[in-house]
């Protein structure tokens, strides 16, 4: 039985969404709106789960394996996969158990929390001249001086331009095309600053960060000071987003579905917005 709060949040948020993704499952591809139930655009924001996914270089890759597709014995047509795959790749979100002991797992985050509105801060022009640039509090308060404070409770995603010139070239989002451990010092793309980690959660109380890049922490961190950050103070995440440059700077309400995984410190996740 659905508790009162939790069918409330169901109605308003869960079931438009539901029946947007069952009529127009087909048509949506990453990057090319749809329409909604309602007649609001809808901008399809996930990369595609496939060999060609970027996971983390330690990390195991996406795999599917063809079971059965053919008719069978009986005359009808059958088809059925096996897949597998990290927590941590693609199009993905983080919880916050993730870089924090006392941390949530997916399984203890409503799915109405995942659901909010976000804003875009474009810093493509410092990422072409700084494949390690770090989001600033100067970047944030450069938009707020033109579209107004952060709305509380919102999404703020970091515009990079890398995966969206670029994915899924391992070598030119990574920075490497090695693997494992020995690709570790040769990671490079840009992320969010501590600095600006610690202002968002601590003055403006958001409920997520999310990017363009395979990590929120810059490619050459060596303490994910930003995961620890955000995390400790049971903030949400999301990494290697697409479509951001179709995303406005302001307006859109996004929407994060991740898979219930029990236990899980991440999950591959349908992401799209419903923009204004």
């Amino acid at each position: 039985m659905i508790a009162m709060h939790n069918f409330r949040t169901f109605r308003k948020f869960i079931l438009p969404a539901a029946a947007a993704g069952l009529l127009f499952y087909g048509r949506l591809t990453a990057g090319i709106p749809g329409t909604s139930p309602t007649g609001g655009k809808l901008l399809e924001m996930t990369y595609p789960f496939d060999a060609r996914t970027i996971y983390w270089p330690t990390a195991k890759p996406f795999t599917v394996t063809k079971l059965e597709w053919r008719v069978n014995q009986g005359g009808w047509w059958y088809a059925s996969n096996n897949y597998g795959a990290s927590e941590h790749g693609g199009t993905h979100v983080d919880a916050p158990i993730h870089f924090f002991e006392k941390g949530r797992t997916i399984d203890q985050i409503p799915l109405g929390e995942w659901i909010g509105p976000a804003i875009k801060i474009d810093v493509v022009a410092e990422c072409v001249n700084n494949r390690e640039y770090q989001l600033t509090v100067k970047d944030v308060k450069r938009w707020e001086a033109k579209h107004g404070r952060v709305p509380v409770n919102s999404w703020v995603l970091m515009y990079t331009g890398i995966d969206t010139k670029y994915y899924p070239d391992p070598q030119k989002v990574l920075g490497t095309l090695k693997k494992g451990d020995a690709a570790l010092a040769e990671l490079s793309f840009p992320g969010f600053s501590a600095e600006v980690a610690t202002f968002l959660v601590k003055e403006r109380n958001i409920k997520g960060i999310g990017l363009d890049t395979p990590s929120i922490d810059h490619g050459q961190s060596k303490d994910f000071q930003v995961h620890r950050i955000c995390f400790a103070a049971d903030k949400l995440a999301i990494e290697n987003i697409a479509s951001l440059d179709k995303l406005p700077e302001k307006g859109a309400m996004l929407y994060v579905i991740p898979m219930l995984i029990k236990d899980g410190t991440g999950s591959p996740a349908r992401i799209f917005a419903l923009l204004p």
